[in-house]
C-alpha cells in the first residue's frame, strides 16, 4: 500500500499538469514606428490608388531631429497642398487583436484635422457603408503643438479592427486639407493591451420658456418627448396658405392692443419684410447640409457640402443642416410679440409624425459658419469645429446647451413658435449665428432648401414685431 501511495503522489501531479506548450502572453505595448533609422523611412511612400479620380499631390517624407518623444528623430511629412493626402505602409504588426488602445504622438503648426488607418486582408476602400465599417479609422482635431492621439482598437459594434476581417496588412497617415508647403512631425506609434477609455460627458440642456432641464444632445431630445408626451395632440393636416393664415389672423388680434405691430415675412425671394421698403425681396436665409454620421471611416462623407441642393435631409442631430435667418431688418430694441417657423417637406416619409409623438428642438450655433465652407469638420475654411459636427458644449461651445424652440413634427407643412428664439437673438445678448433643427428619430424630413424653385416651399420665419 505504501508502495501505491508513493507511486500515486509522483504521477498525479504530472497528469494534472499536461507538458503541452502554452501561448504567450502579448506584450502589454508594441512601439510600430519609431523612425530612427534610414530603413523605417524606406518602407513609407505615397498613397496611389488605381482609377483614382483626383490624385493627391505627393508629400515629402524625411527623418527629423525635430518633435521627436520616443528616441532622437521623428517623422517629418511635408505637403503640397491636396484635400486627403495619404502616406502608408506594409510593413507592419499582423496581428492586433489582443491589442485596445492605438497611440501616436503629432505636432503640428495650426489648428487641423490628422486621421490614422489600418487596412486588414479584407478592408474595402470606398464611401459605402459596407466599405466604411470594414477598416479603422481615427481621426483628431489638433491644436498647436504637440499632441498624442488615442483611439480605441475594437468597439461593440465591429467598426474596427476584427478577426473576420483577415490580418492587418497596411497603415496610412492622412491630413485634411493641408496648406501647401506644411508640415507635421510623428512619433511614438505604438498599441497597447490596456484599455484608456475616458467617461462620456453629459451636457444639460435648457429649454428656453420652462423650468425643463434634460440630459444630452440627442438623448435629451428624446427625454424632452417623454416629458411633454401627455400634453400631444394629434395634429391637424394644414396647408401653408392655413398656416399663413392662422398667423396673419393671430397679427391681427396683436394689433388691437399694438397698433403700431408689424408682420415680417422672412423668406427668402418674398417681398414683405420690410416695411420701409415693400417692393425689396428678402435674401437673409443662409441653409447648409452636412453629416457628422459616425464612425470616423466616414470622414471623406464628413467633409461634404451641400448647401446648393434644393431639399435636405433633416433627421438627428448628426444628420441636420445648420440654418440661419437675417432678423437684421427687426430694429433694435423692438419688442417681438410673436413669431413661427415654417419648413416644408418634399417627400413624406414612412414615419407617421401627424398619429405619433415626435420631438422636434432648435439648437443654436455658437459659431459664424459659411454656408459653402461648412461641413463636419470646420464651419468656415481652416476654422474648426471643437468636435466632429460642433458637439462640443463645455467651454467655448460650438452650439450653445439650449433648446430655443421644440415641438411634434406635422404633415407636409411644419411649424413651430419661434417667439423666443426670435428674442434671443434679438435681444442683443446673443450673436445670430443660426441653429440647427433636429429631431428625437421618430420623425423624418427630407425637407425644402431657400434654394427650392418655388419660393412658398422655402423656408420661413414670420415675425409680429413692435418697433421701440
Amino acid at each position: 500500500m505504501i508502495r501505491i501511495w508513493i507511486l500515486l503522489t509522483l504521477v498525479l501531479p504530472c497528469l494534472a499538469w499536461p507538458a503541452w506548450p502554452q501561448s504567450k502572453p502579448a506584450p502589454k505595448e508594441v512601439l510600430l514606428f519609431d523612425f530612427e533609422d534610414p530603413a523605417d523611412l524606406k518602407a513609407w511612400s505615397n498613397l496611389e490608388l488605381p482609377g483614382a479620380k483626383v490624385k493627391e499631390p505627393a508629400a515629402k517624407l524625411e527623418l527629423s531631429d525635430d518633435h521627436a518623444t520616443s528616441g532622437k528623430k521623428s517623422l517629418k511629412v511635408t505637403f503640397a497642398g491636396g484635400h486627403w493626402p495619404t502616406i502608408t505602409t506594409t510593413q507592419v504588426p499582423t496581428d492586433w487583436m489582443p491589442y485596445w488602445t492605438f497611440k501616436a504622438d503629432v505636432t503640428v503648426s495650426r489648428h487641423c484635422v490628422v486621421g490614422f488607418t489600418v487596412m486588414q486582408e479584407r478592408s474595402q476602400r470606398g464611401g459605402g457603408w459596407d466599405a466604411t465599417v470594414s477598416r479603422w479609422t481615427k481621426t483628431e482635431f489638433l491644436k498647436p503643438g504637440r499632441n498624442t492621439v488615442v483611439g480605441i482598437l475594437h468597439d461593440p459594434n465591429n467598426y474596427s479592427i476584427n478577426a473576420k476581417n483577415g490580418k492587418v496588412v497596411r497603415f496610412e497617415i492622412y491630413m485634411y486639407n493641408p496648406q501647401e508647403g506644411e508640415a507635421i512631425f510623428v512619433d511614438n506609434i505604438r498599441i497597447l493591451t490596456a484599455k484608456e477609455t475616458k467617461p462620456p460627458v453629459i451636457t444639460k440642456f435648457a429649454v428656453l420658456g420652462t423650468d425643463l432641464m434634460v440630459s444630452g444632445e440627442i438623448s435629451g431630445v428624446r427625454e424632452l418627448g417623454k416629458k411633454l408626451k401627455d400634453k400631444w395632440k394629434k395634429p391637424e393636416e394644414k396647408s401653408l396658405d392655413e398656416v399663413e393664415g392662422a398667423f396673419r389672423k393671430q397679427y391681427e388680434e396683436l394689433k388691437k392692443k399694438h397698433p403700431r405691430a408689424v408682420l415680417a415675412i422672412l423668406r427668402d425671394g418674398e417681398k414683405g419684410f420690410d416695411p420701409a421698403q415693400p417692393d425689396k425681396v428678402y435674401a437673409g436665409w443662409k441653409d447648409a447640409y452636412f453629416s457628422s454620421h459616425g464612425p470616423d471611416g466616414m470622414y471623406r462623407t464628413r467633409a461634404e457640402n451641400l448647401a446648393r441642393a434644393q431639399t435636405q435631409e433633416i433627421f438627428m442631430r448628426h444628420r441636420s443642416p445648420l440654418m440661419r435667418v437675417d432678423l437684421s431688418s427687426i430694429p433694435t430694441g423692438s419688442r417681438i410679440l410673436a413669431a413661427r417657423l415654417i419648413v416644408v417637406r418634399a417627400t413624406v416619409d414612412g414615419r407617421d409624425a401627424r398619429n405619433n409623438p415626435t420631438m422636434w428642438v432648435v439648437e443654436p450655433c455658437n459659431r459664424p459658419w459659411e454656408e459653402y465652407e461648412v461641413n463636419a469638420f470646420q464651419y468656415a475654411k481652416d476654422k474648426f469645429w471643437k468636435q466632429v459636427g460642433g458637439f462640443h458644449w463645455s467651454k467655448d461651445p460650438d452650439f450653445l446647451p439650449v433648446f430655443l424652440a421644440y415641438g411634434p413634427g406635422r404633415g407636409k407643412v411644419n411649424w413651430w413658435d419661434f417667439t423666443l428664439a426670435v428674442r434671443f437673438w434679438t435681444s442683443g445678448d446673443h450673436p445670430n449665428h443660426g441653429f440647427m433643427l433636429h429631431g428625437d428619430s421618430r420623425d423624418y424630413m427630407m425637407a425644402h432648401t431657400r434654394k427650392a424653385k418655388e419660393i412658398k416651399n422655402r423656408p420661413a420665419v414670420l415675425v409680429v414685431y413692435e418697433p421701440k
